[in-house]
């Protein structure tokens, strides 16, 4: 991974030393995770997380060694070349390779990887379509795509990801419209499409995602519609509808949303005026 400096003691199961100078960076983070049985004095890595080390090599296919490895940490580096497609057979639960300089398509045979919930490529470089296979991760709840360079719709087969709870795409390129599969996501609690490159108009099935905690959808071209729906999302504390071609009035019971911290409705076609029986009791940013 382009590492100078490698210091690891086995029997304790300790990083002493990794990176590129012999002082960690500010921030940085490493650890191992062993899983160790008394009976037959075994261990085995079950985690590895290099953080914030600015390593600038390449993500190691040979982790594929490590049967029993389950999470993977490698944000904040300059991490390039792509997902070794090896690590498909391993039973990860987490993967966060956010902020690095990965690019390329990402591996369809991510989907292969079922035991994901935590799944985080934020702010790398890769570009193509996402692959249909994602759909098998019927176990993940997180997933973060934002900050790259994907294209194309989103495909169908995320309908699956029924278990989903947190879902960021922002600041992409993709076409085609919001889709209105995103109602079968029961459990969604974050839903983000800043800047997204998907077109409106706002499903109206997003009424249905009555556990959302956190909206924040802006800059989406399509015909002009009116506020949608959302009198079912009594938990929201953050809600952000910028530039999304909404005409006609607030309605009345966005000033009642006792829990919401943050409403940005800016850049759209909104009328009517502000209610004189606002109750926003938490409101930090309006």
């Amino acid at each position: 991974m382009g590492a100078t400096i490698w210091k690891f003691n086995g029997d304790s199961c300790q990083i002493e030393m990794v990176g590129v100078t012999t002082t960690p960076p500010k921030g940085s983070e490493s650890s191992i995770g062993c899983d160790c049985t008394v009976e037959n004095n075994t261990c085995h890595v079950v985690s590895i997380v290099l953080k914030g080390y600015s390593l600038p090599g390449m993500l190691p296919p040979q982790l594929v060694k490590l049967a029993y490895l389950k999470e993977i940490d490698f944000a904040l580096n300059y991490l390039n070349g792509t997902i070794p497609r090896e690590w498909a057979s391993l039973q990860l639960t987490n993967i966060s390779l956010l902020v690095n300089r990965l690019s390329g398509k990402i591996p369809e045979e991510l989907g292969n990887i079922t035991t994901l919930t935590y799944l985080s490529l934020e702010a790398n470089q890769f570009s193509g379509v996402l692959p249909p296979e994602l759909g098998r991760l019927t176990n993940l709840e997180t997933l973060m795509l934002s900050s790259n360079q994907l294209t194309g719709p989103l495909p169908m087969t995320l309908v699956k990801l029924r278990n989903i709870t947190d879902f960021r795409i922002n600041d992409n390129n993709f076409n085609g419209s919001i889709p209105d599969f995103i109602q079968n996501w029961k459990q969604l609690r974050r839903l983000e499409l800043h800047a997204s490159g998907l077109k409106g108009p706002i499903p109206s099935e997003i009424s249905l995602l009555d556990k959302l905690t956190e909206l924040r959808i802006s800059d989406i071209r399509g015909p002009e519609q009116n506020f949608p729906m959302l009198r079912n999302m009594t938990g929201l504390l953050r809600l952000i509808l910028r530039n999304c071609n909404i005409s006609g009035e607030i309605p009345s019971y966005i000033w009642t949303m006792k829990n919401l911290e943050l409403l940005d409705v800016s850049f759209n076609k909104l009328v009517g005026e502000i209610s004189e029986t606002a109750n926003l009791e938490r409101i930090r940013f309006l």
